[in-house]
């Protein structure tokens, strides 16, 4: 796999593989043509397809032939003509031929100086693997071995069923420990005592590929909830930056922290009491929310790490709070304490895609729909 956000390759890094003699491998396959429309095509397409899928997810170049023995010789480019409806054509292939469909495949166009196009498509490593081509009563599964598929045997399906199940439940296991650190478990500082949202973003090969990502005082993802003057705090796997710990508590108000191992762990406070009486502001969440998903990807993407993202959110602490929103409305008490609000798969991990937790975060204070933005 080019060690690189799709959206950003360009012609250098295709060039690369050639001068380089990039050879294939576990993650990197080349075509010197576009797959063909006939069955014997669309197959060994789809077998490469889940090949990737099925194992740690990987790039098919198109366009760069190599020498027989796997390594990119010569940069020979696809004709252009045509080629939408051929992409529409293979990507409907992924969506409708492939039981159950993979996560994430997306086509990246690099243009070259002839007029012809090289084609890197790309496909994630998956959660719900072990995926399944279903072609015109074909049916197998591939894994991808250093340069080429091979079928699956009895005992790889076996073992890849049972890690579909494991996996999720390991994943959310990064979630659960990180609402337990709010508590000061295996952390310098805790999160204040209150309402608090805990926010994982992780992408979905986290636990798949191994990575030691360097984050500096430069590069960490500060912490939420407009905190300024935001202090950093230096362990064995993690960088934490932090609000500034209040001493009489040992606690803070915020903080983000960014795991070595490529995803990131939010915790800031949503409310607080008032005279008495137990308030969480809708405007310390929401905007916070999206700032968080979207800083994090921009983030994990300049490491090179891509999607498809998973988003894993609980609020705790807001028990007999009610919720105040446009700085007059006051919502019911929230009754569920803590509430875990689910998990969120995407590509992108836009401001829609976490509509979801929005929704969740108004129904815990019974309110059904929650109001629309208002224009500005």
């Amino acid at each position: 796999m080019i060690d690189k956000p799709l959206k950003l390759i360009t012609l250098d890094d295709i060039a690369k593989l050639v001068s380089s003699r990039r050879s294939e491998g576990p993650t990197l396959d080349f075509k010197q043509a576009f797959p063909t429309a006939k069955d014997e095509g669309t197959r060994d397409f789809l077998a490469d397809v889940t090949a990737f899928a099925n194992t740690d997810g990987g790039d098919l170049i198109i366009g760069v032939k190599e020498d027989g023995n796997g390594v990119a010789a010569e940069l020979v480019g696809i004709d252009p003509n045509g080629l939408d409806e051929a992409v529409r054509r293979v990507e409907d292939q992924v969506r409708s031929c492939v039981d159950p469909r993979v996560p994430m495949f997306a086509v990246q166009q690099v243009n070259l100086a002839n007029g012809k196009i090289v084609l890197v498509m790309r496909v994630g490593a998956s959660l719900i693997a072990p995926h399944r081509i279903t072609f015109k009563g074909f049916s197998r599964f591939y894994r991808r071995g250093n340069r080429s598929n091979y079928e699956m045997s009895t005992a790889e399906l076996r073992q890849a069923f049972a890690a579909s199940i494991d996996l999720p439940n390991r994943i959310r296991d990064l979630h659960r420990k990180g609402v337990e650190a709010t508590t000061g478990k295996d952390m310098p500082c805790r999160i204040k005592t209150g309402p608090i949202a805990a926010l994982t973003i992780a992408p979905l090969s986290v636990l798949r590929e191994a990575r030691d990502i360097n984050f500096t005082r430069d590069t960490a993802v500060p912490p939420p909830d407009g905190t300024t003057a935001s202090r950093i705090t230096i362990g064995l796997d993690r960088l934490i930056t932090h609000s500034p710990i209040e001493e009489d508590t040992g606690s803070v108000r915020a903080w983000t922290i960014n795991h070595r191992r490529g995803y990131l762990d939010f915790a800031w406070m949503i409310g607080h009491q008032d005279r008495g009486a137990k308030y969480v502001w809708a405007k310390y969440f929401q905007p916070e929310l999206t700032k968080a998903a979207t800083t994090s990807i921009q983030t994990l993407n300049s490491f090179g790490i891509e999607g498809p993202w998973i988003a894993m959110l609980t609020l705790s602490g807001i028990r007999d709070h009610r919720m105040v929103a446009e700085g007059e409305y006051i919502a019911a008490a929230a009754w569920q304490d803590p509430a875990y609000l689910g998990e969120i798969i995407d590509d992108a991990m836009s401001p829609e895609a976490l509509d979801p937790f929005v929704q969740g975060f108004w129904r815990l204070f019974g309110v059904e729909n929650p109001p629309k933005p208002q224009k500005t």
